[in-house]
C-alpha cells in the first residue's frame, strides 16, 4: 500500500478509534451584532452600482479574467442581492465575486458600522499564526489560561476542521494574476485589512464570535488538545509578538541593517511612504555610505515582509544598487479619465478636481482606446535616474516570498533583470510587470455602506522579461518548514549568507534505519484528523529507498505500507509509490549535520478523483525524521494530507 493511499484506507479506522478524533466543540454563542438586512431592491442596487464603477473605471477587469467568467461572476453576485439579504452576507458575496477579479488590489472593506464594532468589540483570534507544510502553526498567544503554545497547530476552530476553514476563507483572499501561493501568507498577515484575512472574513462567513473554541496538538502528540478562549479587540491583536513586520508599519520604522565584516544585511519591510513620508533616498544615505566606508563586499537585501507601497523607495534603492541610469516605469494605463457620477459615490486622497476632471493634455489616448499618463514633474520613475556616488558595488542577494506584490515585486523585477541579483526564498506574489495599482479609489455603496476599493491605473515596469500573471522566481529556493520554526532558524538568510552550497547526503544516508512515532493524517470524508501511533524500517542504498511503515490502530489492529522513493535525473527528479510518481525537486539542501536534509518536491496528482497540486516536505534535524505530503486545488493554498512524524531508535548491539 503506497503512502498517498494510506490516508484513505485508514480513513475507515476513524471510529475505532474515538480517543483520537476532535471532541465536537459546542457551537460559537452569536455575538450581540445586529446585522443589517437589505431588501432585494437595496442590495440589487448596491450590486448594480458596484458592477457600473468596475467597468467604468477598473483597467484590469479582463486582465486576468476572460469577459465570459467575470460575466459568470457578476451573475453569481446579482442571484445573492436578489432576495433580502445582511449586511455579513452581502460583504461575503463581494469578497468572493471581487476575488475572481485577480487583483490584489481589489477588495472589499466593511463599513463604518462594521469597523466601528470590530474596533469595540473583542472578535479577533487570541493569538498569531503561519501557514507551514500546510499547517496552521501557532506563533503566539495572548497569554490566555490553556492557549495553545507556540510551535502547536490549530486543526479545528469553532467546530470547523482547520483546512475546512481556510479553503472558505481562502476563496476570498484578493491575488495577483496566478499567484495562488499568496493565499496562505496573506491569511496570517495582511496589513491591507484588519490584521490578517482569516480575522478580515470569518465574520463575513461565520458572524462575529464570542469564544473561540480551539482544536490543537503538538507536533507528534498521540491526541487533542481543547482550549476555550475568549475573543481579544483589535489593538490587542496588533500588539501579539509577530516575527515581522507590525501591522501598518511604515518604512521610515521598517528598515533593520547590521554589519558582518564584508557583509550587511538590510531587511526593508514596507515601502510605505506616505504616511509620514521621508525622503528616501537621503534616508537610506547613511546606510550606503557606511557599506562604502567599511569595504563591504556582498549585501543581503531582505524583502520579505514587503507588500509594496511608494514608488520613491523603490527608486532610491535602485540609486543604490544598480549599475547604469535607469527608467523605471512605463507610463501608466487608465482605462477612463472621467467617470461621470461615480465620484459621488467615491473617496480618494488629494485635490478632488484634479483626480476627477484631470486635464486631458496630460495624457495621450492609444489607438484602442487607453489613457497613457505623460510624465509629470514628480513622477520619479518616469524620468531616467542616474546612480548615486555612494552606490554598492559588491554583490546582491534578494530574499523574497509570497508576502511580496506591487511595488516591492517591481523592484524585485528590477534588480534581477537590470542588476543579475541573486535571488533566494520563494517566487513573490504580485506581478512583475506591474500591478493595477495607481490611485485606490474607495467606493461606498450606499444601502449596506459596504466599501469597495478600486484601482484606476496600471503601473507597467519598465522591464522585458517576466511571465504575465506572476511574480518574480527565484534562482535559489528555500521553503520555510515546521522543522525551522520549531528550531528558530531563518534558513533562507543562511543560503543567502553562504557563496557555495552545502554537501547533501544521499537518502540512505538520511533515511536508513528504525524509526518510531505517528501518522497523523486528514480523513478524507470529514477532514478530521486521525493520529497512529507508527514504526518505521527503512533500508536502501545511495539514492534509492524503501519504506516499512507499520500502524498501531488499536488492540488487535495493525497495518502494513511499504513505498519506495528514487531520486534521478541528476537529483531534479524524486519517483515516489508503486504507480512512480513523478515530483520536480524544488529544493534538496544539507545542513552543519551529516544527515541533516531538507527536501522539497512538486507534482500533480489526484485526490478524490479530482486533479491537484502535491507537495512532498521532508526534514531530518538530529533525530528527528518528518515527512510531509500537502496537495491543494486552484485557488486553494497548500493543505497538509498527512505527515509522518518519527524520531530514530537506537538499534541494540545484544
Amino acid at each position: 500500500m503506497s503512502l498517498r493511499l494510506l490516508a484513505l484506507s485508514c480513513s475507515a479506522l476513524l471510529l475505532v478509534v474515538p480517543t483520537l478524533a476532535a471532541a465536537e466543540p459546542p457551537a460559537p454563542v452569536e455575538a450581540p451584532y445586529s446585522p443589517v438586512t437589505l431588501d432585494a431592491v437595496k442590495a440589487r442596487a448596491d450590486v448594480a452600482l458596484l458592477r457600473r464603477a468596475l467597468e467604468t473605471i477598473h483597467p484590469g477587469l479582463y486582465r486576468y479574467r476572460s469577459r465570459a467568467e467575470l460575466q459568470a461572476a457578476f451573475v453569481r453576485l446579482e442571484a445573492a442581492a436578489s432576495r433580502p439579504t445582511t449586511d455579513l452576507a452581502l460583504w461575503r458575496a463581494l469578497a468572493l465575486m471581487l476575488a475572481e477579479l485577480h487583483c490584489d488590489h481589489t477588495k472589499p472593506e466593511p463599513s463604518v458600522a462594521l469597523e466601528a464594532y470590530r474596533r469595540t468589540h473583542p472578535t479577533h483570534l487570541p493569538l498569531r499564526f503561519k501557514i507551514l507544510e500546510g499547517r496552521m502553526i501557532v506563533v503566539s498567544n495572548d497569554g490566555q489560561p490553556g492557549a495553545p503554545p507556540p510551535g502547536a497547530e490549530l486543526v479545528g476552530i469553532n467546530g470547523l476542521p482547520v483546512p475546512r476553514v481556510l479553503t472558505e476563507l481562502g476563496r476570498a483572499v484578493a491575488h495577483d494574476g496566478s499567484t495562488d501561493h499568496a493565499i496562505a501568507a496573506k491569511l496570517a498577515s495582511d496589513s491591507d485589512l484588519m490584521g490578517d484575512d482569516f480575522n478580515e472574513y470569518w465574520p463575513a462567513f461565520r458572524g462575529f464570535p464570542t469564544k473561540w473554541v480551539l482544536d490543537w496538538k503538538r507536533s507528534g502528540a498521540l491526541r487533542l488538545s481543547h482550549s476555550t478562549l475568549a475573543p481579544i479587540s483589535f489593538k490587542e491583536w496588533t500588539a501579539l509578538s509577530w516575527p515581522g513586520s507590525p501591522y501598518r508599519d511604515e518604512f521610515y520604522k521598517a528598515i533593520h541593517w547590521r554589519i558582518d565584516g564584508k557583509r550587511a544585511l538590510l531587511r526593508i519591510d514596507t515601502f510605505v511612504n506616505y504616511r509620514n513620508p521621508v525622503d528616501a533616498t537621503a534616508f537610506l544615505g547613511g546606510f550606503f555610505k557606511t557599506l562604502k566606508a567599511q569595504g563591504v563586499e556582498q549585501l543581503v537585501l531582505d524583502l520579505r515582509e514587503s507588500g509594496g507601497g511608494s514608488e520613491d523607495v523603490s527608486v532610491a534603492l535602485g540609486r543604490y544598487l544598480l549599475k547604469a541610469p535607469f527608467l523605471w516605469s512605463k507610463p501608466s494605463l487608465l482605462k477612463a479619465i472621467r467617470y461621470g457620477d461615480l465620484p459621488t459615490h467615491i473617496e480618494s486622497w488629494g485635490d478632488r478636481k484634479a483626480v476627477f476632471e484631470p486635464d486631458e493634455k496630460g495624457f495621450r489616448r492609444t489607438s484602442d482606446g487607453w489613457w497613457e499618463r505623460l510624465p509629470r514633474p514628480d513622477d520619479e520613475g518616469l524620468r531616467m535616474q542616474d546612480v548615486s556616488p555612494d552606490a554598492f558595488t559588491g554583490t546582491v542577494t534578494v530574499l523574497s516570498g509570497p508576502m511580496n506584490g506591487s511595488g516591492a515585486t517591481r523592484t524585485l523585477a528590477q534588480l534581477k533583470e537590470k542588476l543579475g541579483a541573486r535571488l533566494v526564498g520563494e517566487e513573490s506574489a504580485g506581478s512583475a510587470e506591474g500591478p493595477t495599482a495607481g490611485r485606490i479609489f474607495l467606493l461606498t455603496l450606499p444601502h449596506s455602506g459596504l466599501r469597495i476599493r478600486i484601482p484606476n491605473a496600471w503601473n507597467r515596469t519598465n522591464i522585458e522579461h517576466f511571465v504575465p500573471g506572476r511574480g518574480v522566481p527565484v534562482d535559489e529556493t528555500v521553503v520555510p518548514t515546521v522543522a525551522d520554526f520549531e528550531a528558530g532558524r531563518d534558513r533562507a538568510v543562511e543560503v543567502a549568507k553562504t557563496s557555495g552550497t552545502a554537501v547533501v547526503p544521499t537518502l540512505a544516508t538520511v533515511l536508513v534505519g528504525s524509526w518510531s512515532g505517528t501518522l497523523d493524517y486528514r480523513d478524507f470524508q470529514s477532514d478530521r484528523r486521525v493520529i497512529l501511533p507508527t514504526t518505521l524500517e527503512a533500508t536502501g542504498d545511495g539514492e534509492e529507498i524503501r519504506f516499512a511503515f507499520t500502524f498501531d490502530d488499536g488492540p488487535g489492529k495493525t497495518v502494513r505500507s511499504t513505498e519506495s522513493w528514487r531520486i534521478r535525473d541528476e537529483g531534479r527528479t524524486l519517483v515516489t509509490g508503486e504507480d512512480r510518481e513523478e515530483m520536480k525537486i524544488l529544493e534538496r539542501r544539507g545542513g552543519s549535520a551529516a544527515a541533516e536534509l531538507t527536501l522539497v518536491a512538486e507534482g500533480r496528482g489526484e485526490e478524490n478523483k479530482q486533479p491537484v497540486e502535491v507537495r512532498t516536505v521532508l526534514t531530518r534535524r538530529g533525530a528527528v525524521l518528518s515527512i510531509s505530503r500537502l496537495t491543494r486545488r486552484p485557488g486553494e493554498p497548500f493543505l497538509l494530507r498527512h505527515v509522518y512524524r518519527m524520531s530514530a531508535v537506537a538499534r541494540s548491539d545484544g
